[in-house]
């Protein structure tokens, strides 16, 4: 038979586990479900910068390309159709009233790069500091060959 505690002692590891319970477990599958909705919002955003990239090389002048070989982004609607493919793929965090914006389209040699930025301060608590991302999309002209 196992020893009996007195009767003073009896609650002490109820509240024991309801403390920890309370003060750890709870806060961290709190941050779990925090830290998880951050990296998905991040993929979200990566992939509304892809798709970006590939939506802002399919604006390059054709015949500049060819003649030089250099790409060149013809008009102003390279930011609408990089902006229409960020929104396309970003639907759930359109859901959840934010907005990724194309901050920046740069064209280097064959390569077409484009910055997508979004500020996530809506997903969290008030008491995180502002929490924007920003990622970095790239799309290599190969299509067309240079005579």
């Amino acid at each position: 038979m196992s020893p009996q505690l007195p009767a003073d002692r009896r609650g002490y590891s109820m509240t024991f586990w309801a403390v920890f319970i309370g003060l750890v477990v709870v806060p961290l599958l709190a941050l779990a479900m925090e830290v998880g909705r951050y990296w998905f919002a991040r993929a979200q955003t990566a992939a509304g910068t892809d798709a970006a990239a590939l939506a802002a090389a399919v604006e390059i002048n054709q015949r500049v390309f060819m003649e030089t070989g250099r790409v060149v982004l013809p008009t102003a609607n390279t930011y609408l159709w990089a902006q229409r493919a960020v929104d396309a793929n970003t639907t759930w965090l359109l859901a959840r009233g934010i907005h990724a914006r194309v901050s920046g389209i740069v064209v280097t040699e064959n390569t077409v790069q484009v910055s997508v930025s979004a500020d996530l301060e809506r997903l969290f608590p008030a008491i995180t500091p502002d929490i924007t991302v920003t990622e970095i999309g790239r799309a290599e002209v190969r299509a067309l060959r240079q005579p």
